[in-house]
């Protein structure tokens, strides 16, 4: 068990931020867990969250609030699409997910 002064516990990755997502009317999303917006334009908005790659599309998209900190996003306008992409290390073989 790595105390607070070990080299295990400086070197200790920090914890995952619970990933959630909100949405209004499809007009607003209130997102959490966010680690990193990627790209955004008024038609798609690329990020990574803590529970893997989430991309946004519609009309008149914006990015109206970003907290470093926290890993809170709140987006505006028309949502069409909402599409999740597999976290990297999870992804597996054909047959690993047929035999799961």
């Amino acid at each position: 068990m790595p105390y607070e002064g070990s080299p295990a516990a400086r070197t200790a990755a920090p914890p995952k931020k619970p990933h959630s997502l909100s949405m209004e009317g499809r007009r607003r999303l209130s997102i959490s867990g966010v680690e990193d917006v990627e790209s955004f334009d008024e038609q798609q908005i690329v990020m990574r969250t803590s529970e893997g790659g989430l991309v946004i599309c519609g009309t008149e998209l914006s990015v109206s609030r970003l907290s470093v900190e926290t890993g809170d996003v709140s987006v505006q306008g028309h949502v069409t699409e909402l599409c999740y992409t597999e976290p990297a290390g999870e992804r597996r073989g054909l047959l690993a997910r047929l035999l799961h």
